[in-house]
């Protein structure tokens, strides 16, 4: 270690912040928090300065690159935890660990102090005797509310109590038009179907028989559609109730979390106990940026303790903004010293964070856990595949370095108006939809609109870093075109395009017959439609085309309902 290094390490100050380590190449190592700083960034060295042996095989390989140090003092450690969030969020560094969830989970929810109640979905959780929430639901509210109102002639929409007189849904049989008849006999019977279908949301295997009939009911009168409606809340309701072997014997409401690390591929995943049962999960994919690859086994575990413990910071810094309705959050596989470090960071989860060792929340830990591995190894094959795919993307065009994200860019209009593009994000092995991103564009042509959607893209690079590929709908032109901007923004990232083939100089789209023809700036291919190479790029390609050709027929409609 130099002179230079060793000198900032004496400087560091004994007061609460987070420290960053840099390489060489000034590139960000790794953002923590800290106490005391000095005392916390000591333990990284021995007293000749070099990595500790006392750490994880990862933490020695990351000291051993460190250059210099940067620290930011705070207030206290709780705030430094804060800072620390948001600079692994913003800063993504090599040896830190981001968890990738900008969603909030939405619940179905009822204010019983309403004169006509109604439920509706929200993603916040307002504490109040009168309001009732289920959930939450990452996946099915808009189903099993659509069903609702299917079931019973209850208010959908807020905006038919504002109403004079009664609207569709009462002309149709599905609203009791409560915003203009108020008699006493009308409220009574609107209350009585709120009531059937509270009880119907607390109990999830009866509202599954209650729907199983309805459903029949409206085939046989050929209602197909309120047929769907009510199966397409089934299917929701059986991936839920696959989890009701686990009943509690008290109405106790968890959110119960377990981290499991494979390799290079780890997932966080999540049960929601509520009343008892397990009503619903959670997972998402997490991206170590490192492989634990550690041969003794206490390092390999010692390196999945650490992880563990910044992915389930994340998730509690979360819920701490998001607020929860669990009495109790339990965290699998965490050590009683990790867990200790967990409630001094965050003081507000004290007296709920558990690591259980036996009884119920053990059994529902391990539920968490047994799930958590059985979706990451079916992961793992899947990841394995694309890999291969990817690796044969690049062997075939000759690229000159690995594709480890792609974003793929499409246009839409109609009539030259409503002109719009959109880009879809694919980032370890899967669509990244906080990456998507919509374009107003103002060119005449498919190349100016193109040029204009590239080029705007290349100018935020610096806030989203680019691409190792860019994928086109279009051609030579296009891929030249995508090469210029490239060029000028001094971005490494590679080029391909994938469009139909042209006969007489025209798109030639007869369905069954039109091939895709995929090219780099150097050479085309027209692959066979079973092959995984070509399918893989269509799929990128027809994501992307769907989710243009849905914001332009949004905006479109947008523009009618304001003419």
């Amino acid at each position: 270690m130099d002179n230079a290094l060793q000198s900032q390490l004496q400087k560091i100050p004994n007061e609460p912040g987070i420290y960053q380590y840099y390489d060489k190449d000034d590139k960000l190592l790794y953002v923590g928090k800290a106490k005391n700083l000095k005392k916390r960034v000591k333990s990284y060295f021995t007293k000749e300065c070099g990595p500790n042996p006392k750490n994880s095989l990862r933490i020695q390989h990351m000291v051993a690159q460190i250059a210099h140090i940067h620290t930011i003092i705070v207030a206290n450690e709780h705030e430094a935890l804060i800072l620390e969030n948001s600079f692994i969020k913003s800063q993504n560094p090599k040896y830190n660990i981001l968890l990738r969830d900008d969603k909030t989970y939405p619940y179905i929810t009822i204010n019983l102090n309403d004169c006509y109640p109604r439920f509706s979905i929200t993603r916040r959780i307002i504490k109040h005797k009168d309001t009732l929430y289920f959930g939450p639901y990452p996946k099915g509210a808009k189903e099993i509310l659509q069903s609702l109102y299917e079931l019973f002639p209850i208010v959908q929409q807020a905006s038919c109590l504002k109403g004079k007189k009664p609207c569709l849904y009462y002309q149709i049989g599905k609203c009791l038009g409560v915003c203009s008849i108020k008699d006493s006999n009308t409220k009574a019977e609107y209350d009585s179907y709120i009531q059937q279908a509270i009880i119907l949301m607390k109990n999830t295997s009866k509202m599954q028989k209650v729907l199983e009939s309805s459903m029949l009911s409206f085939a046989e009168k050929e209602l197909f559609e309120q047929a769907k409606i009510c199966k397409d809340c089934i299917d929701v309701l059986q991936e839920t109730t696959k989890f009701c072997a686990v009943d509690m014997k008290k109405l106790y409401n968890a959110d119960v979390y377990s981290f499991v690390l494979q390799g290079s591929n780890a997932i966080l995943f999540k049960l929601f106990v509520r009343d008892g049962k397990v009503v619903s999960t959670h997972h998402q994919f997490v991206k170590p940026n490192m492989t634990n690859d550690a041969e003794n086994p206490s390092q390999k575990e010692l390196i999945r303790e650490e992880l563990a413990c910044e992915i389930y910071t994340q998730a509690l810094l979360k819920i701490l903004k998001e607020g929860t309705l669990c009495d109790d959050i339990i965290l699998a596989d965490i050590s009683t010293e990790s867990l200790q470090t967990l409630k001094d960071s965050i003081p507000e989860f004290a007296n709920k964070l558990f690591a259980p060792q036996k009884g119920e929340k053990l059994r529902l830990a391990t539920l968490a856990r047994t799930n958590a591995l059985h979706i990451l190894t079916h992961k793992t094959n899947l990841y394995a595949k694309q890999e291969q795919v990817l690796q044969e993307i690049k062997d075939l065009f000759s690229l000159d370095h690995e594709i480890t994200s792609i974003e793929v860019f499409d246009t839409s209009h109609h009539s030259s108006s409503f002109i719009v593009g959109g880009m879809v994000s694919y980032v370890d092995y899967d669509f990244y939809k906080p990456g998507y991103r919509h374009y107003n564009l103002s060119g005449k042509d498919e190349y100016s609109q193109m040029r204009e959607m590239l080029t705007r893209r290349a100018k935020s690079f610096d806030e989203n870093p680019a691409p190792s590929l860019w994928l086109l709908d279009g051609g030579l032109a296009q891929i030249n075109l995508a090469l210029e901007i490239l060029e000028s923004s001094g971005a490494r990232v590679s080029v391909l395009a994938i469009a139909k083939e042209k006969r007489d100089s025209k798109a030639y789209r007869a369905k069954g017959h039109a091939k895709d023809i995929v090219r780099s700036k150097h050479v085309e291919f027209r692959l066979q439609a079973n092959d995984p190479r070509l399918q893989f790029l269509q799929k990128l390609r027809d994501e992307a085309h769907r989710f243009a050709i849905t914001f332009h027929r949004n905006k479109k409609v947008g523009d009618i309902r304001k003419g």
